[in-house]
C-alpha cells in the first residue's frame, strides 16, 4: 500500500511540474505575439511559384538605371536581402561571388535591398560592382509587385515571351554556379 500512495505522489508531483512548464511556454509564446499564417513566409503573401508569370514592375537603380520586369535577360536572378537579416548577411559573399562568375555581367542578376539607404550600404557596396541594385523600404513596390516579404530570397526567371518564374524562392546559388 506503501508504494502505491507513493507511486500516486510521484504522478501528482509530475502533473504539478509539468503545468507549471506549460504556463511558462504559454507565457512565454505570448511575448511572440500571435503566429502568421503557415503557407507564407513572412508577412503573408503567397510567394511566386515556378511557372508563373512575373508581375510587371519598374525601378530605379542606384546607379540611376531603371530596372524592370522587360529588362531583364534569361535567366537573370533576383535576389531579395535585408541588412538586418543574418541569413541574409551570411549569403551576401556566396551571392557576390555567385554574380560576378555568371557570363553577362551585371545586368543577369538584380538584387533588391529592402532597408533604410544607410543601413543599406555594406549591402550596395559589395553587391554594386556584380549586379543592378534596387534600396527600397520594406513592403516597397518591387516586393509588393513580386510578393517578397520575408528574406533573403531568390527568383530565377526566363525572359521568354512571358516572363516565367523558373525557380522559387530558394535558388541554391552551389548547385546553379554548376558548369552548364
Amino acid at each position: 500500500m506503501a508504494a502505491l500512495t507513493a507511486a500516486v505522489v510521484l504522478v501528482g508531483i509530475l502533473c504539478v511540474l509539468d503545468l507549471l512548464l506549460t504556463i511558462g511556454v504559454i507565457k512565454k509564446l505570448r511575448e511572440y505575439g500571435p503566429a502568421g499564417p503557415a503557407t507564407a513566409p513572412g508577412g503573408g503573401m503567397t510567394p511566386l511559384r515556378p511557372g508563373e508569370e512575373l508581375p510587371d514592375f519598374t525601378a530605379v537603380a542606384v546607379d540611376g538605371a531603371l530596372v524592370g520586369r522587360s529588362s531583364l535577360p534569361d535567366g537573370a536572378l533576383i535576389a531579395f536581402l535585408a541588412p538586418n537579416c543574418a541569413p541574409c548577411r551570411a549569403k551576401l559573399p556566396e551571392l557576390v561571388a555567385y554574380a560576378a562568375a555568371e557570363p553577362g555581367g551585371r545586368d543577369r542578376m538584380l538584387a533588391v535591398v529592402v532597408g533604410a539607404p544607410e543601413e543599406c550600404e555594406r549591402f550596395v557596396r559589395e553587391l554594386s560592382p556584380v549586379a543592378r541594385v534596387v534600396v527600397e523600404p520594406r513592403g516597397g513596390p518591387v516586393c509588393a509587385a513580386l510578393r517578397v516579404d520575408a528574406f533573403p530570397a531568390t527568383l530565377r526567371v526566363s525572359s521568354d515571351r512571358d516572363h516565367t518564374v523558373v525557380s522559387g524562392h530558394v535558388v541554391d546559388l552551389a548547385r546553379e554556379a554548376a558548369p552548364r
